[in-house]
């Protein structure tokens, strides 16, 4: 009998707990080679694509495009040229009816975790007769890896989530490989035929075992969830344990048991409400509009961003700073290096976060759950990047120990993978302050909101060109960077807040102390 091997729904990082099919990258009937990108998915902050682990053929397409479905649920099946479709819809009938087990927690460098409060089991379900399992590959099967050296020295090139960390893991150079992948990516399969042409080996596995979703039964009384989410649940008959928390503290919100009760109803949603408007509350004339389903990371974006607007109370303080030395440092800075152009931003991120090792209370998270206000030894800054999927946070970690060349090239390596989907979790989750710079867009000004655990965040605009007296009382015209910096009044008083913006505005008037 031909070996039957699943595709599952990866996890990608801590918080993950569901993704969403966006495209099938292989059709039913294709052969398929080890390290293939059979699909594409998306989580709530990255996408990537699901690669196959053995060879064989595409005999399934269990999960449609468009569907999201929990981490280890079954997407697709692949198995010989000559297994029967019986054995396949076994196969699938077999992973559709068993539990999901606990993916794995990624491990992480962030200096805190957030606290949880540990939960009592569910009552468990009465389980099915144990379905045999799919062959999969032990370890052994990864045989020897010998990497010519040619082909060694990791370096940055577009590549697919399972490629990069192979690459990384075995310090392959990807600008050297070939790419045969979507949009000129390199797959797995790629660095597998290039270090084999250069006659090395390299083999690729994996021995995980995954399985699908069945709903939580018993009681969730003990899972952390605003009122309102509570009722919501009983309402649309939702167990909390299937909901993926997005408030403030891991709590469950309202949006979140909607969200749950149309994955688990297949996605389905009752429209006999706008099916019998009131007609005469429409417009006589007519004005087409297309309805754009909000992505994932857009669901999720709009769900933390409310939470932090309406439970932690923001104020603001305001500071112009005059940057006219900070831009002829770096006009100097960038004549002396032809191999990188450093931005203002980047000056703006050393700045702040050496005005945060001056001010370590903003250099903080806070868990309203623990009531703990978390203060960290180094700055790890979180710079706002727009994305044509929504607004991610790449990290410049230990920015205070960084040199402005450093800060310059980690920001063009993060932006460039942010916009291409390529970023791991952990260097977009966690972070101890947030800059959200729109100056490039014309804007004089404006408010950000906190990402929270983190308890502030900068908002940068453009700089323009004012008078302002000098030494003697004379006016002179010079460049004003405007710096509004939101915190959260629960944990940051104004004072505090002040010293901060003070310090930052007198770094960027002196950019000499930046690279001190």
């Amino acid at each position: 009998m031909s070996t039957i091997t699943g595709l599952f729904v990866p996890k990608w990082g801590m918080t993950m707990d569901e993704g969403t099919l966006t495209e099938w990258l292989v059709n039913e009937g294709d052969e398929v080679s080890a390290g293939t990108a059979i699909a594409s998915m998306e989580s709530s902050k990255i996408s990537g694509e699901i690669e196959a682990d053995e060879a064989g053929v595409l005999a399934k397409q269990v999960l449609s495009i468009g569907e999201t479905a929990p981490v280890g649920a079954l997407i697709g099946v692949i198995g010989g040229a000559d297994t029967p479709a019986e054995d396949i819809d076994k196969f699938v009938s077999e992973h559709s009816s068993a539990a999901p087990e606990e993916a794995p927690e990624p491990s992480s460098n962030e200096p805190a975790k957030e606290s949880t409060k540990k939960q009592e089991p569910a009552p468990k379900a009465e389980k099915p007769a144990p379905a045999p399992k799919a062959k999969k590959p032990s370890k052994a099967s990864a045989g020897k890896v010998n990497i010519p050296q040619e082909l060694r020295g990791f370096d940055s090139a577009p590549a697919t989530e399972h490629a990069l960390d192979l690459s990384r893991k075995h310090d392959i150079k990807l600008s050297s490989v070939t790419p045969t992948g979507r949009a000129d990516r390199v797959t797995v399969a790629d660095l597998v035929e290039a270090v084999k042409q250069a006659g090395g080996s390299l083999t690729f596995g994996n021995d995980r075992e995954r399985v699908n979703f069945v709903p939580h039964v018993g009681d969730d009384a003990d899972v952390p969830a605003t009122e309102h989410a509570r009722d919501k649940a009983e309402e649309l008959g939702v167990n909390l344990r299937d909901c993926r928390p997005t408030g403030r503290a891991g709590r469950i919100t309202v949006e979140d048991v909607v969200a749950a009760h149309s994955r688990l109803s297949g996605g389905s949603q009752d429209t006999s409400a706008d099916s019998t408007a009131d007609p005469k509350t429409t417009s006589a004339v007519s004005n087409s509009a297309q309805e754009v389903p909000m992505s994932q990371m857009r669901q999720v974006i709009a769900g933390r961003l409310k939470e932090s607007y309406l439970e932690s109370p923001h104020f603001r303080v305001t500071a112009h700073a005059n940057i006219d030395k900070l831009l002829e440092f770096r006009r100097e800075v960038n004549a002396q290096r032809r191999d990188l152009k450093v931005s203002v931003n980047d000056l703006v991120v050393a700045a702040v976060a050496r005005a945060l090792v001056a001010v370590p209370e903003m250099n903080a998270q806070f868990d309203a759950e623990e009531n703990v206000i978390r203060q960290f030894e180094h700055a790890d800054i979180s710079v706002a990047v727009a994305t044509e999927e929504g607004l991610i946070t790449p990290i410049v970690t230990h920015a205070d120990t960084r040199t402005i060349s450093d800060i310059s090239s980690i920001m063009v390596d993060l932006a460039t993978r942010a916009k291409a989907g390529q970023l791991k979790p952990d260097e977009f989750q966690g972070g101890t302050f947030s800059v959200s710079n729109l100056g490039m867009f014309g804007v004089s000004h404006f408010d950000a909101i906190i990402n929270p655990p983190q308890v502030a965040i900068l908002a940068v605009g453009s700089a323009s060109r004012q008078f302002v007296p000098d030494d003697n009382g004379e006016p002179v015209a010079a460049n004003l960077l405007p710096l509004t910096v939101s915190a959260d009044h629960r944990v940051i008083d104004g004072a505090t807040n002040a010293r901060f913006a003070a310090e930052l505005k007198r770094l960027l008037e002196s950019p000499s102390l930046i690279v001190v």
